[in-house]
Order: structure tokens, then sequence, then C-alpha cells
């Protein structure tokens, strides 16, 4: 998840889009990230991030089925530190949406940046597997 985060912030950093997304990019990608590993159990995940001059735009997409929780997870959500994942997402995003399909789940978010020297940037993809917590294919 590390090389991912780093990804994502080297990618919006050549768009001169400020420092204020920054903190905001990494979030949301740890977080839709950590969702894969946590509940898709699928082996790879993808990412992608495009800067159309307004908003920044995290895909993530996955090749997995949505794990349920155990029967016990709503009594123990109320004293976890986890499970806010997707809550955490739509309170620093203008959106964010998900969409489950048979062959794995997108989620899309869009983050504002407001810099009026930001260029556009074209689409930057990362994929790499979760398998044992490795990210392959950096660079």
């Amino acid at each position: 998840m590390p090389d991912l985060r780093r990804f994502a912030v080297h990618t919006a950093g050549r768009w001169a889009i400020g420092k204020d997304p920054y903190d905001t990019l990494a979030l949301v990608v740890s977080e839709l990230v950590t969702n894969v590993v946590l509940h898709s159990g699928s082996p790879d995940v993808a990412l992608l991030i495009t800067f159309d001059g307004v908003d920044l735009t995290v895909e993530v997409t996955d090749r997995g089925r949505w794990l349920e929780r155990d029967a016990r997870a709503p009594a123990l959500e109320k004293r976890a530190s986890f499970g806010r994942g997707l809550e955490l997402v739509r309170a620093y995003t203008n959106s964010c949406a998900v969409l489950a399909t048979a062959a794995g789940t997108r989620v899309t978010a869009r983050i504002p940046v407001i810099e009026p020297n930001a260029r556009r940037g074209e689409i930057r993809e990362h994929s790499g597997s979760t398998r044992f917590g490795q990210l392959l294919g950096y660079g």
C-alpha cells in the first residue's frame, strides 16, 4: 500500500495541483486499496488517477467478490477502529461511487482541486498483486 500511495502522490505532483490535495489523495488511495485487501479476496488491484483541471479522480478496481462480515460484526463495530473506510472517503471527496459486478468492484472518488496553475493530466495506471502484501509493477 505505501507504494500505491507514493505512486498516487508522485503522479499528482506532475500536474502541479498544489499541496492541499496530497493528504486527501493518500488517504483515499489507502482506504480504497485496504478495502480490496480486506474485503474482496482479489489477487489484484488496479489504480487509475486522472486530473481534469477541477477534480482528481481516483479509481480502484479489483477482480474479487465482496466478503461478508462475521454476524458478530455489528456489535464489534461500535468499538472498532476499522470499518469506516468508505465513510472517510465520502467525507473527504466530492463524490464516491461503488460499482460491484460479478467481475469485481470499481470504486471511483473525486477529490476537488483548487489550484489556478494546475495542469490537466493523462491517465496514469498502476496495477499490482495484493498477495502477501506486495504490490508489483511499480514504475
